[in-house]
């Protein structure tokens, strides 16, 4: 079995190890053969991707600790947002909802229900929306000159048009699974849409994650990659405003996590300290890193801190949470607090239910 578990766990992490390792001897190999040249200008691959909504946090607690989505398991629904791996922690039924006020009035709102079925493992279905209120409408009217001649220009006209609005949605389908006593995977199936006053367009795309007790200490590693899809296309809206359809690709990022106790949890040591890290490649943008820590007193109060490295303005993460048990049943309640610089801050709350055994 620890044979099997190996396995499970190395392939992976070789795939990934020489997809960067390829990519390195490349560079040198084009260096090698044709010269350096002229050193190229600083390029960054922002904005090349579209569905942005779904690389924000869906849960208070992911938000406080830094954005780290992958190796921070609570047996609860949240899991199903993040990791799928990380579902089948949860022994029975447990539920889950979340708002964030994001930054322009813009509304975020997640959630998820998440069933064990012994034998047949843990699925879950989930769902999140972006609302992004109401918007003046406006048209773009053509500029002429004196003699009547086109300028070769627009100007917005705001003539009374009331107000339009769009949002994202995204509904996922969710299976985790216990491979060994130490390894875990899971994935989701996702359909997102996209509305923008009258014009709607869809796509769907999956997440594969695993979650890997070494049995060193409380040593956890996570690998996680989301938003797997094709490319699709806003014909329906480039209509409208005549220009050629535009091909939006889906936001895919590769996550790598690890986390590990500092101080124990047991019936004689009633406090927890946990510190994790995580490092994102994402398709659209430099790499980035999160880190975090989470400290807990008899699994009832916590305390969290993270901090998001390589972001433009985001940076600085807070939140605690309460966990409230009574026989099988409980329910905790988390909040975040997001730093943005120049854009202010960001506030998440989320509660969740959970029906043990």
């Amino acid at each position: 079995m620890k044979c099997c578990t190996f396995k499970w766990t190395i392939i992976p992490t070789l795939l990934l190890v020489l997809g960067f390792a390829s990519e390195g001897f490349a560079q040198r190999r084009f260096e090698a053969e044709v010269g350096s040249g002229v050193a190229p200008l600083p390029y960054s691959r922002v904005g090349r991707s579209g569905w942005q909504f779904a690389k924000l946090p869906t849960s208070a607690r992911m938000a406080s600790l830094g954005g780290i989505a992958t190796v921070l398991s609570k047996a609860d629904a949240n899991a199903s947002l993040a990791n799928p791996a990380t579902i089948s922690d949860v022994t029975n039924i447990s539920l889950s909802g979340s708002n964030m006020n994001w930054i322009a009035d813009i509304t975020y709102y997640s959630g998820a229900v998440v069933k064990n079925f012994d034998q047949w493992g843990v699925f879950g279905l989930s769902i999140s929306t972006l609302d992004y209120g109401d918007m003046v409408r406006t048209e773009n009217q053509e500029l002429f000159g004196p003699d009547g001649e086109t300028l070769g220009r627009t100007q917005p006209v705001i003539d009374d048009l009331g107000t339009f609005s769009g949002g994202d949605l995204a509904v996922g389908i969710n299976y985790g699974r216990r491979i060994t006593d130490r390894l875990q995977i899971g994935g989701t199936v996702k359909y997102f849409q996209e509305t923008l006053d009258d014009a709607t367009t869809g796509n769907w795309a999956i997440d594969i994650g695993t979650y890997y007790h070494t049995g060193i200490k409380s040593l956890r590693l996570a690998m996680l990659g989301q938003n797997f899809g094709p490319d699709t296309e806003f014909t329906q809206y480039d209509e409208q405003i005549q220009i050629p359809p535009s091909q939006v690709r889906m936001p895919m990022v590769f996550k790598l996590g690890a986390a590990i106790d500092l101080v124990e949890q047991s019936e004689d040591q009633p406090h927890l300290l946990t510190i994790a890290t995580e490092f994102t490649h994402p398709n659209d943008g430099d790499e980035k890193m999160h880190v975090g820590a989470e400290y807990g007193l008899r699994n009832l109060a916590y305390i969290r801190g993270g901090y998001r490295f390589n972001y433009d303005e985001e940076g600085l993460t807070a939140g605690g949470g309460l966990n409230l048990k009574r026989d099988q049943y409980g329910i905790s309640v988390d909040y975040a607090y997001i730093e943005f610089g120049r854009l202010g801050s960001v506030h998440v709350v989320t509660v969740g239910f959970d029906f043990g055994n």
